[in-house]
């Protein structure tokens, strides 16, 4: 997958000004310049909560504002800063600009399969395939057997636990 972004890059000179101006090409990848705030930390995730009435669901609750709590702290102590809880959970220190995406992801430490809400079964299945045979698995040969690369974001996503 990377060798395709890589080549599709190239081929359209953005690679190469990617690599010559990369301070200056930032901002096509990531949103700018503003602080960041707890309300945008808050809006990166998607909260998934357990049956209402729940007590699982009683604890989520407690623990997200105990979550809001402390990034609201987060934002004016300098303790931790958002940055550094941005860099702990993104692995960015900035806000990535595109967040979502049309194709599953695996998370395989908590056994958690994020899947985007599509409209068209075939869609889906053709996003669920391309995923799966591109993702190199722990070592294992991946197939490159789909070459669709072009990507559509949606924003919509659910999250199977």
């Amino acid at each position: 997958m990377y060798v395709l972004l890589n080549n599709g890059l190239r081929s359209l000179g953005v690679l190469d000004a990617l690599q010559t101006y990369p301070l200056q090409m930032k901002c096509l990848f990531v949103k700018a310049g503003m602080a960041l705030r707890a309300t945008d930390m808050e809006n990166l995730f998607q909260i998934i909560h357990s049956e209402r009435g729940s007590n699982a669901f009683q604890d989520e609750c407690r623990t997200l504002a105990f979550w809001q709590d402390y990034l609201q702290e987060a934002e004016f102590e300098n303790d931790v800063s958002l940055e550094d809880i941005l860099v702990f959970c993104t692995g960015c220190d900035s806000i990535p600009f595109v967040t979502n995406c049309r194709f599953p992801v695996a998370n395989t430490c908590e056994n958690i399969l994020r899947i985007p809400v599509h409209a068209v079964y075939t869609t889906f299945k053709s996003d669920m395939d391309f995923a799966i045979r591109n993702s190199p698995g722990f070592g294992r040969e991946r197939s490159l057997k789909y070459a669709d690369t072009t990507l559509f974001s949606s924003p919509h996503n659910l999250s199977i636990l």
